[in-house]
């Protein structure tokens, strides 16, 4: 082939390797969930993912070093490397399936001891991923190598451009499989996508690897006894390689947890930041490029780079500290929308380029300079090979230390300190080594007076404040936490910062990366929290239904109250609390004697691991396990309401254990609660529902029928008396007034919102959440079911109008109290003339009333304001204020009988919407359906418009009167019959759809 032929292939190979590039961060991202899955989210599972992966790389790297001296043709070996990793990419799925359901089904139950199966565990990881790891180590040395054989004058540009591509190849990829290939093909698909890359990048490798390529001769083996200087640069290149990587990564951990706290720790934010580091490499290549063949000493470039790339770190930490500020003004400024959620993306990718890329635009300038540097001492290609796998060792032992020592010990901003300094103290380091004149020594003299001033001003200049850390700023907006507000607790733990802090109206919230996780009310005379009633009953409930529960598990510390209101019951006879991050169980302390039971209890055995692992080590079976995550939008939470968690789940409970899941509902939407419901309902017999206060859904679930009858006086009456006491719960009835839901209902609305299920390798939750998130979302509709104007919930069977003689709480989080405690008032005000309750009732509703109660005499004296509009809307409302709360009993002279309607002629059609209420209000079915289908029968248009109101009524009590007597396929055809002459409307709307839903899963 002709010399020029082969020099217009140069271009050809650098591009493919974007390819290459985007490929394997496909490739990194994806493998580090699927093992995630296995091992655990915990941050040693995480590094140790990272360690293979890295590893792997190296030893590829170093197999190339010794032995890619002896082939002929390092581009056409690229290539089949290439096609090997896109063979093992089509597969991975399929494999690692087959490889997980024998570890949990056979191989680990068999091996019984903790030990065993956790070595199995990570053997089996080191299988799963080790192959394609030492391949993809194999790639960039053959390919650089390929490189300059071909074009030996070249060495800089091509090592540069090849990093570059690398690089920026790889920056494009960690987006687009974030935004494009999991939400639309999910994991197995993006592995799919990466393996078929690899086969393109294969095929196009061999059709370039044509041509004759000359082994670079080596003229100074560091080996050779005549090349001592040699030996010594090796040794000195090497190093500094070792130790720039381990900074370069801890820069990475470091600048990703910093930023958390601004933008958030969303998936979405995550692969961001991500990106973000990776182009600031690309470009530092790029730079680096045409720089590095024209530079007439590479180590001292290289020396100064690095003494600027730790310069650019510090100056990284004044540039976070207005982050805040920004991230405040995204969220003040943009609409809460999709397109606002995209604009915020932008923005806050933004911010993370503005603080990462200085400091990785010279990380990115170092490997290609430190390879430089033997070449031109005549050390030979085998140098690629060695700096590369150097450079991927320091990798691992930068994350190391970063996750496991430098933030745990010294917090976020001494890590980032440190690495800085170690980056100036290479650069010195080889300055010093190249200082041979007086000159350069006063030069090193003044790197190191620069390295120590700059490190007195990033610990005293950029103050870390953790009341601004603690903000949540892109949660709510505000970039600070009031002065006002008194941190108790503040440490950076391996994976998340844990904040406690108190309020001046006596509440005192634990937090995480800004997000709160978990509040207690510390004021007698203030009001509970709204987390305190999900804590508590989470903790509570299990008994209800089990009456004994002698062992238990919660997964998730929070502030510690579930498990300290477990430990009440002196039957239980040990409880393990999973939490994965140490710093939460030590922030929780604060919370006192609230939660003292958690600590000093001698059957609490509190437990740092992940939950999953800590499971499946153990093999341990309880009586009931309650898992309280935080929010489904944080990265990595999503597993944890996932299809593949809740298969997982019931191998650890006990025959008829309780599993209870406690879901957030707010900061998502229907949908998404549809896809939490669509992946847990299949896996369990049986699951009931209970809303705790207005944002919070707890999910009773087990693979035996649940009691419809769960013993909740045993809970008021008993140990846990004085716990539910704090939230102002004092009878079971109470706490079955909370139910909104059991599992034929759960299926209707999941159903209704038919989306995919949340699945581990689909995972909907993490990347949808995110956004629901940024809209401030809530799904409207499940949070409404309990106090909606037609009573569904009672004539689905879910729960009866409690008892007019059982005392509802007056302060509560429950909205449906409140309605019912109203709901009273309001008719003994018009049953009995009794206005005194009406005093705790809201001002409006109170006027409402009173007016209603002059209707008898409005209705004698002024006949022409009484007119059928105006009693047709009170007679309405009246309804929907009543009937879902109280029982027949308790609207007798309100709707049955009205004692405050008194007159002698009544507008038009009002006596049969009165008759048609009041068979609605007594619950008699056949005369409800008698008189709705006789209503539903006469609407025309005739008829005053007024009585249209009533429509929505007659089908409600038509249908509801049907499913009463179990006439199933008749309720569903009413809407056939009946449908199109009624409007659906608000909460008539919503349950007219829901019933058909429910009915559909009588058939």
């Amino acid at each position: 082939m002709p010399d020029r032929v082969i020099r217009g292939h140069y271009g050809l190979l650098l591009l493919i390797f974007v390819l290459s590039g985007f490929a394997g961060l496909v490739y990194q991202s994806i493998w580090t969930r699927y093992l995630g899955l296995f091992l655990g989210h915990a941050a040693y599972a995480q590094s140790l993912v990272l360690a293979l992966f890295m590893g792997g790389m190296a030893a590829g790297a170093g197999i190339v070093a010794r032995r890619g001296i002896r082939w002929r043709n390092l581009i056409r070996g690229y290539a089949i490397v290439e096609a090997v990793i896109g063979l093992f990419g089509l597969i991975f799925h399929m494999v690692f399936v087959t490889a997980l359901g024998l570890s949990y089904e056979v191989i680990m139950p068999a091996l019984g001891e903790p030990w065993l199966v956790s070595t199995w565990k990570w053997l089996l990881a080191a299988g799963l991923i080790l192959p394609q790891t030492i391949l993809l180590g194999m790639t960039f040395p053959m390919m650089s190598g390929g490189l300059i054989r071909r074009w030996p004058d070249r060495d800089g540009d091509a090592l540069g451009g090849l990093y570059f591509t690398n690089s920026i190849g790889a920056a494009i990829g960690v987006l687009v499989a974030t935004f494009l290939l999991l939400p639309r093909f999910g994991m197995p698909g993006a592995m799919l996508a990466a393996g078929l890359l690899n086969l393109l990048v294969a095929s196009l490798a061999w059709w370039l690897s044509r041509g004759k390529e000359t082994p670079r001769v080596t003229e100074n083996a560091p080996g050779d006894a005549r090349s001592g200087v040699g030996r010594r640069l090796l040794y000195l290149v090497l190093g500094a390689t070792f130790l720039s990587s381990a900074a370069s990564f801890a820069y990475e951990i470091v600048f990703v947890r910093m930023l958390s706290l601004a933008v958030g720790s969303s998936l979405h934010a995550f692969e961001l930041m991500l990106a973000s580091f990776i182009a600031g490499i690309a470009l530092g290549a790029l730079w680096i490029r045409r720089r590095a063949d024209s530079t007439d000493s590479p180590l001292r470039l290289v020396g100064v780079l690095q003494i600027l790339m730790g310069l650019a770190a510090l100056l990284a930490l004044a540039l976070y500290s207005t982050s805040f500020a920004w991230v405040g003004f995204l969220m003040d400024a943009l609409a809460r929308s999709d397109g606002g959620y995209t604009l915020f993306n932008l923005g806050t990718a933004a911010i993370s380029i503005i603080v990462m890329i200085p400091t990785a635009f010279f990380a990115g300038t170092t490997l290609p300079l430190f390879t430089v540097a033997l070449l031109r001492d005549g050390q030979g290609e085998a140098s690629i090979g060695r700096v590369y796998a150097f450079n991927t060792l320091g990798a691992i032992v930068g994350v190391f230390a970063a996750v496991h020592f430098l933030i745990p010990a010294l917090g976020v901003k001494l890590a980032l300190i440190v690495a800085a300094m170690l980056d100036i103290g290479i650069g010195v380091w080889v300055l010093r080594w190249l200082a041979v004149e007086r000159r350069a020594l006063i030069g090193v003299g003044v790197a190191v007076a620069v390295m120590i001033g700059s490190m007195w001003l990033a610990v005293n200049a950029v103050p870390f404040d953790p009341l601004r850390l603690s903000s949540g700023v892109y949660r709510t907006g505000t970039e600070r936490l009031p002065e006002s507000a008194e941190l108790l607790f503040y440490r950076d733990g391996k994976t998340a910062s844990v904040a406690v802090v108190s309020t001046p109206d006596g509440i005192v919230r634990i937090s995480t990366n800004g997000k709160p996780d978990a509040s207690l009310q510390f004021r007698h005379e203030g009001r509970p929290t709204a987390d305190e009633p999900t804590m508590i009953m989470a903790g509570a409930l299990p008994f209800a239904y089990l009456g004994s529960v002698e062992s238990a598990a919660v997964v998730g510390f929070g502030s510690g109250m579930t498990t300290h209101t477990m430990l009440a019951s002196p039957l239980l006879e040990s409880l393990d609390t999973i939490e994965i991050e140490k710093r939460m169980v030590e922030g929780a302390e604060w919370f006192g004697d609230r939660v003292e039971r958690a600590y000093e209890d001698s059957r609490s055995n509190i437990i740092i691991d992940d939950a999953k692992s800590y499971f499946s080590g153990q093999q341990k079976k309880y009586d009931a396990i309650v898992s309280e995550p935080s929010n489904p939008w944080v990265s990595g939470i999503g597993a944890l309401f996932s299809q593949e968690f809740y298969r997982f789940v019931p191998r650890f409970l006990k025959d008829g254990g309780i599993f209870v899941q406690w879901l957030q509902l707010y900061e998502i939407n229907d949908n998404l609660v549809g896809s939490v419901l669509n992946a847990m309902l299949p896996e369990f017999e049986d699951v009931h529902g209970y809303l705790t206060n207005y944002g919070d859904l707890l999910l009773v679930a087990s693979h035996r029928p649940l009691t419809d009858n769960p013993d909740f006086d045993s809970l008021v009456n008993g140990d846990f008396r004085e716990d539910l006491g704090y939230i102002n719960i004092d009878a079971g009835s109470q706490l079955e007034f909370r139910q909104v839901a059991d599992k034929r209902l759960l299926e209707a609305f999941a159903r209704l919102y038919d989306y995919p299920v949340n699945s581990d390798y689909f995972p909907v939750l993490s990347l949808e959440a995110p956004r629901t998130r940024f809209r401030g979302m809530q799904p409207e509709q499940i949070v409404r079911m309990p106090h909606m104007d037609v009573p569904v919930l009672e004539w689905l069977g879910v729960r009866q109008p409690p008892s007019l003689d059982v005392k509802l709480p007056t302060v509560s989080h429950f909205p449906a109290d409140s309605s019912a405690n109203d709901a009273r008032a309001l008719a003994r005000a018009l049953a009995m003339d009794d206005y005194a309750p009406l005093e705790e009732v809201g001002e409006d509703l109170r006027n409402w009333v009173t007016g209603l109660g002059g209707a008898s005499a409005m209705c004698t004296q002024r006949p022409e304001v009484f007119a059928g509009v105006w009693l047709a809307d009170r007679l309405l409302v009246l309804t929907e204020l009543t009937v879902p709360y109280l029982p027949a009993d308790g609207l007798q002279g309100v709707l049955i009988d009205p004692e405050w309607l008194d007159c002698e002629a009544l507008p038009e059609g009002i006596e049969d919407a009165l008759a048609l209420i009041e068979a609605y209000a007594s619950r008699d079915v056949e005369a409800m359906e008698e008189r709705g289908r006789r209503w539903l029968q006469n609407i025309d248009e005739s008829r005053p418009d007024y009585l249209s109101r009533f429509d929505q009524v007659a089908f409600a009590a038509v249908q509801f009167s049907l499913i009463g007597q179990e006439r199933y396929d008749e309720a569903g055809d009413l809407e056939d019959e009946f449908g199109s002459d009624v409007k659906a409307r608000g909460d008539y709307g919503f349950t007219r759809s829901l019933v058909l839903a429910w009915l559909k899963g009588m058939e």
